[in-house]
């Protein structure tokens, strides 16, 4: 008898981990802090059943055979209840403590489908870059004639992709992974560490540990793609090959397996040239790195350069990050939503040209801001502060570069305002030229569903900014 089964949290992962458990023919059980809403509705529809109680659950659903009074700590690990928890859950959460200290098996939903889903599997994480390395990634593989899907914390979750046989590409964040306990990769890819979460793990120090994570398992036969430019994976690298797995590393700044020769405007695959930089769609030197974390991944399953080279010039960017969103005159405007680490928004600005209007602002993840100073007083000409922490980034900046507060509390009307405030500033002080990034330090959840949201709004907001310059323009034409 299959030992039963606790889906704790819905959401994205927890309902599609609740689908495939089902459809695998396993005994369910849910706990949501919800009461109701349309994933509540379909885990009931499914037959699964809701509890309220883990306690209770854990005393009716021991797993043994009947008659097993057994405490669940001294049966094998296929006799003892097992509850995959969603990533929103925090991962001391008092009921999932209960649960372990009972002796049930938690896990997450990527190490589940890893268990149960046969296929290869590359695993994608750092603190920016993984959407876009973990969709280029599959994208690339598809169309050199590999089945490949993408999944986890990318959109859709894993378990609603995997199928057996398949290469998983798999976005990994730090939630993920703290619920891995065998989870090995044929291909980890770590592109680069920072700061992020520090209101989740409560420290730099266990943000990277759970990064780490990543690497616990690698051996003999598995790769590892990994940033050499950054010493701390560097030490990592050296641990991984220690253990006897492949190490592979890519480099914007010396010699790699893969590299950019910025003299030459060439990336490079163990010497050989693939491809120009402005052959890629994608704009920012942080890109440049991800293609080249594509390659070696990609290399790594066989795919040839020719391939390779064809799948980094196929791919165009994911929504809501660093692109182009529109000009209101010589104006430009690039839109990365989904920069609210340091590290991806120092990538940001240093991207960008002056001079620059810096957007940012929402709700604060726990970062510390002051490192980022030295790099807003070379790059910014102006900062607009939007959302719940507009103080803290003015508080945080202002000795450094003019700060504007937008105070407004809808999000698309925030927007808008910052959008005019730019225009204006750029009108005033730079005959009306210049660019303003969307860059927010911050999460999305204070004023937008989500970072696409946010993302879609900015694109409104510069929207609405140049049809208003156009017509402005026409009426002096007239007058």
């Amino acid at each position: 008898m299959s030992a039963p089964v606790l889906v704790y949290g819905l959401g994205r992962s927890g309902l599609a981990a609740l689908r495939r458990l089902v459809a695998d023919g396993r005994q369910v059980a849910f706990a949501d802090r919800k009461s109701a809403g349309p994933d509540v509705d379909e885990a009931m529809a499914s037959g699964a059943q809701r509890v309220d109680d883990v306690t209770a659950w854990l005393h009716h659903r021991t797993g043994g055979e009947p008659g097993d009074d057994r405490p669940l700590a001294d049966r094998s690990s296929a006799d003892r209840p097992l509850v995959v928890a969603a990533p929103g859950v925090p991962i001391d959460h008092p009921d999932l403590d209960t649960l372990r200290a009972a002796g049930a098996n938690v896990i997450g939903e990527v190490e589940y489908v890893w268990r149960t889903v046969p296929g290869t599997y590359v695993a994608v994480t750092g603190t920016a870059g993984k959407g876009s390395v973990t969709r280029w990634t599959a994208d690339t593989l598809s169309a050199a004639g590999l089945d490949a899907v993408a999944g986890g914390n990318i959109d859709p979750a894993l378990a609603a992709v995997a199928r057996a046989g398949a290469v998983h590409v798999v976005e990994m964040s730090s939630f993920q992974l703290e619920r891995c306990e065998r989870f090995r990769p044929d291909v980890a890819v770590m592109l680069n560490l920072g700061e992020d979460h520090i209101d989740r793990h409560g420290s730099v120090e266990k943000y990277h540990a759970a990064k780490r994570r990543l690497l616990t398992h690698l051996g003999s036969g598995q790769t590892l793609v990994t940033n050499a430019d950054d010493p701390i994976l560097e030490r990592w690298a050296e641990d991984a090959a220690r253990a006897g797995a492949r190490v592979r590393r890519f480099s914007l700044t010396g010699p790699a397996d893969a590299r950019f020769d910025a003299e030459r405007g060439l990336l490079e695959l163990d010497g050989v040239p693939l491809l120009q930089r402005d052959d890629l769609h994608v704009l920012g030197e942080h890109q440049v790195a991800n293609a080249l974390a594509v390659s070696l991944t990609a290399d790594a399953l066989g795919v040839d350069p020719g391939a390779i080279a064809a799948g980094l010039r196929g791919f165009t960017g994911l929504p809501g990050r660093y692109a182009a969103a529109g000009t209101v005159g010589a104006i430009r405007f690039i839109e990365d939503s989904i920069a609210t680490r340091p590290l991806a928004v120092a990538a940001a600005l240093r991207a960008t040209p002056r001079p620059l209007v810096w957007i940012a602002g929402g709700q604060g993840k726990g970062a510390d801001m002051a490192g980022l100073a030295p790099l807003v007083a070379e790059r910014v000409d102006l900062l607009v502060a939007i959302g719940a922490s507009r103080d803290a980034l003015a508080h945080a900046f202002e000795a450094v570069v003019p700060v504007v507060r937008v105070t407004e509390a809808d999000g698309r009307a925030a927007l808008r305002a910052a959008v005019r405030e730019a225009v204006r500033y750029l009108e005033a002080n730079h005959a009306g030229r210049g660019h303003v990034l969307l860059a927010p330090l911050a999460a999305s959840f204070d004023q937008f569903h989500d970072y696409v949201d946010r993302a879609a709004a900015f694109r409104e907001a510069v929207a609405d900014a140049g049809r208003a310059a156009r017509t402005a323009s026409r009426v002096e034409a007239e007058a």
